[in-house]
């Protein structure tokens, strides 16, 4: 893993771009659906020549261009009057066979970057027909954990995340947030304000994520617009980051989540020994306190090709229902790295990945990688662009959003939850929107204790978990549930006052009262 431009118009309105590196789409990739003053007349075939003309000077029209024996007219509409209106007043025409509006055709968004043709997996996953749809926002902040990044990088500078609340490089915690000078982000390895790659890991990560599109130059990330905030938790070895700097780095990125910084998800290209060997239960907690902040993480599932349902691959293993846990796909959509049915949720490209690199490790800047690390990126870019598409998706649904649209393959039937690999414009023309409906919000018990159950009404793949303020009040079973289902919780004996605790899920509080009354 870590070694791992003139617009030609023609009579249909189909509009290209032309650059010296070939046909691209128009810029207005989200622009309208038909030409706002045109429409299309088809005449019927008993209907002279001269018809057209007579029907265009009723209703105050020009004649624009006839499409010969198709029968067809284009026409331009009188001023303020608008293409619904028109149709309403042509279609009461005899002679008029039927009208509709001068539709807009797009090309599929194909970028103009000079390594284009080298991201195949960009290709995979769909995201030239998702451009043609959005390419991004700035609003939208994706914190990269890793080697830090190259935000001085050719391809990635534009994106570098920039804390608008600090003055860089001037000694002074300008937005009190308890870090001097964090102005990209923040170094957690070495505890200072600079999170500059050393390694090239992370600018890898990074480039794949959101490298700049169409800017004749280099690599394409997933989102072309994004914001990316630099962590650092490793130094050029890439080898020696423990749960204390993970954690503080989650809690840095989820406290700057809470003081209003937009970030949508983390990516995570890292995990077994030496980071957490086994349950870090701190580092789990982290996790989830970023969760509950509203944050999607992405985690890769490691390289060593084993089944992570038998033998958990950490931080991706964990049973959070915040992380996404991402496997591998090659060029042919044959499955590499690691797998598990119900542990890996999805796959994305990760075999010869060009991306970013710092040059001060590589001259050329521009790298091909391997592993997970290198398909966590895609899915972590594709979270950026769908929230970009859609704001109001939660981390719940912009996971099972991810995992519900994937190209079902055959070598990942069985082999994720989503029986397949990222596709990234099917997320964002089939979203689910996570909600979730609890049977009930208040629940009593009697001194002597006992067991009662919750269900819970959510859509395919829509996760949650439960949590409890007191030791009293514990999950029977399981505490976390993916769609609808029912979760069973045990309160202790009380023998002496009343109490109440709470139960929190998915956003929501049951609260649940011990009484001697009951």
């Amino acid at each position: 893993m870590k070694k791992c431009p003139l617009g030609c118009r023609c009579a249909l309105a189909i509009l290209i771009c032309i650059s010296a590196f070939g046909f691209v789409a128009t810029a207005q990739r989200t622009g309208p659906k038909f030409v706002a003053d045109e429409v299309l007349v088809k005449l019927r075939t008993s209907a002279k020549e001269k018809t057209a003309i007579s029907i265009a000077q009723k209703l105050g029209a020009n004649v624009m261009e006839k499409f010969g024996d198709l029968g067809w007219v284009h026409l331009k509409l009188r001023k303020g009057q608008t293409v619904d209106e028109a149709i309403s007043e042509f279609s009461k025409m005899a002679d008029v066979e039927t009208v509709q509006p001068n539709f807009y055709y797009r090309l599929l968004t194909t970028p103009n970057d000079a390594l284009w043709s080298d991201l195949y997996g960009m290709a995979k996953i769909s995201a030239p027909a998702a451009w043609d749809l959005t390419t991004g926002s700035t609003d939208v902040v994706v914190a990269d954990i890793d080697t830090g990044f190259d935000y001085t990088h050719e391809d990635l500078a534009d994106n570098a995340w920039k804390n608008t609340g600090e003055i860089p490089n001037n000694g002074i915690d300008d937005d009190n947030n308890g870090f001097v000078d964090d102005y990209y982000g923040y170094d957690f390895r070495y505890n200072d304000p600079d999170p500059q790659d050393e390694n090239g890991h992370g600018t890898h990560t990074a480039g794949t994520i959101g490298a700049v599109g169409n800017n004749s130059i280099g690599v394409a990330g997933v989102s072309w617009h994004v914001k990316i905030m630099g962590i650092k938790i490793y130094s050029a070895t890439g080898e020696d980051s423990t749960s204390a700097m993970v954690i503080n780095a989650y809690n840095y990125v989820r406290m700057m989540k809470m003081r209003g910084v937009n970030i949508v998800a983390t990516n995570n290209s890292y995990g077994g020994c030496p980071e957490t060997c086994g349950t870090d239960i701190a580092v789990k907690q982290a996790i989830d306190a970023m969760g509950d902040a509203g944050i999607l993480n992405v985690f890769a599932a490691g390289n060593s090709g084993t089944n992570n349902d038998q033998f958990p691959f950490f931080p991706a293993s964990y049973d959070s229902p915040s992380i996404i846990s991402v496997g591998g796909s090659d060029q042919d959509d044959n499955r590499i790295f690691n797998y598990g049915a119900t542990s890996v949720d999805i796959a994305a490209p990760g075999s010869i990945i060009k991306s970013t690199v710092p040059a001060a490790l590589q001259p050329a800047k521009y790298w091909n990688l391997s592993g997970t690390s290198m398909s966590a990126p895609h899915v972590t870019g594709a979270a950026a662009l769908l929230a970009s598409y859609n704001p109001s998706l939660t981390a719940a649904s912009l996971k099972a959003t991810l995992i519900n649209s994937a190209d079902v393959l055959p070598a990942f039937i069985g082999a994720n939850r989503a029986g397949g690999r990222l596709n990234v414009f099917r997320a964002l023309t089939n979203q689910t929107v996570c909600t979730f409906n609890l049977s009930t919000n208040s629940v009593t018990m009697p001194t002597k204790g006992g067991v009662f159950t919750v269900d819970v009404g959510a859509g395919t793949n829509c996760d949650l978990a439960a949590t409890t303020n007191v030791k009293w009040l514990h999950a029977e079973g399981p505490r976390t549930l993916s769609g609808t289902g029912t979760l069973t919780f045990r309160v202790g004996i009380n023998q002496t006052i009343t109490r109440s605790a709470t139960i929190s899920l998915a956003g929501q509080t049951v609260t649940v009262t011990q009484s001697r009354q009951h």
